[in-house]
């Protein structure tokens, strides 16, 4: 009895984690056009001009217990690292972002420097070539499948399954250089679609 008693107990006292990442193909909009890295604070306007109507302000402590839900596409509280989808983009560093998941709101916000927007190609090189490159869950099995070329009617190097490990070389358009650990500790190397030509993502950057 102690020991049940210990382990409820045990559960409550762990902190909580909660962090987001996509996992499934329609979690990510086909709209979307790359990330926005977000900061402790955050001000979203109606128009891309400073004098617009602010349609919402919100600040992040990264505490898993007082993080807003369904605004992070990515979210990592232990790191302070938080992403929104873009879904257009401005001038004078204006960008569009998805801040709510579940209605599809939208707003804009002004980047502070170059590197706080990152379309799509952009944050592929980062984060995926640093962290490597995971499979959604719901990818289809068209899509598990190693290429020659940067062609979907290339030659078939290896279809994969269980994968541990895709390390990125290069991105090339919706294409990706990988090289990938199997469940046989073969290593194989290849062109990974990691994008559909309508949008839909089947590999996210594996970032922890």
């Amino acid at each position: 009895m102690k020991k049940i008693l210990l382990i409820i107990c045990t559960l409550f006292i762990l902190p909580v984690f909660a962090d987001t990442m996509p996992f499934y193909i329609d979690s990510v909009p086909k709209n979307a056009i790359g990330m926005y890295q977000t900061g402790e604070k955050i001000t979203i306007f109606s128009h891309p001009e400073a004098n617009s109507k602010v349609l919402k302000e919100m600040q992040f402590s990264y505490n898993p217990n007082t993080m807003p839900d369904n605004v992070f596409a990515v979210l990592l509280n232990e790191k302070k690292l938080g992403f929104l989808y873009v879904s257009d983009i401005g001038d004078e560093g204006w960008v569009e972002v998805i801040y709510d998941r579940l209605s599809g709101a939208r707003g804009w916000v002004q980047t502070e420097d170059r590197f706080q927007f990152m379309p799509w190609l952009n944050f592929y090189n980062m984060y995926g070539r640093k962290y490597g490159l995971r499979l959604m869950k719901d990818v289809p099995e068209d899509a598990e499948v190693l290429h020659a070329k940067s062609e979907d009617l290339s030659q078939n190097v290896a279809v994969l399954r269980y994968v541990k490990q895709i390390r990125v070389t290069a991105i090339r358009g919706n294409w990706a250089l990988v090289s990938v650990v199997d469940i046989d500790q073969t290593p194989k190397m290849g062109y990974l679609r990691w994008r559909s030509s309508d949008g839909s993502i089947y590999a996210f950057p594996n970032i922890k």
